[in-house]
């Protein structure tokens, strides 16, 4: 499961948590009021927010966003070959 810190008053991070629950993620969001809100694990000068998703450390709104849209595109790959229909493209080129 992914772990998204971040502040209280984020617009952004606000944004990512709205592409996290559009996308059905499974994601525990920690809201950070102090510094001991993060595990000591993490590096000490990390900035919020953050996203850790199965170990991979992303930092940053650009960043989070580009890696959730990766996601999307992965997911969407996903469903669309789990049937037995075929796809083509404009081409009409099997996909």
């Amino acid at each position: 499961m992914m772990k998204f810190f971040r502040t209280e008053n984020c617009p952004g991070c606000q944004d990512i948590e709205n592409i996290l629950k559009q996308l059905s993620l499974a994601c525990e969001v920690i809201i950070v009021k102090e510094k001991n809100d993060i595990p000591a694990s993490l590096p000490s000068d990390i900035k919020l927010p953050f996203l850790i998703d199965e170990g991979r450390l992303i930092q940053g709104i650009n960043d989070i966003v580009s890696h959730l849209n990766e996601l999307e595109e992965f997911k969407s790959q996903w469903y669309k070959f789990q049937s037995d229909a075929c796809y083509c493209d404009d081409a009409g080129n099997i996909e």
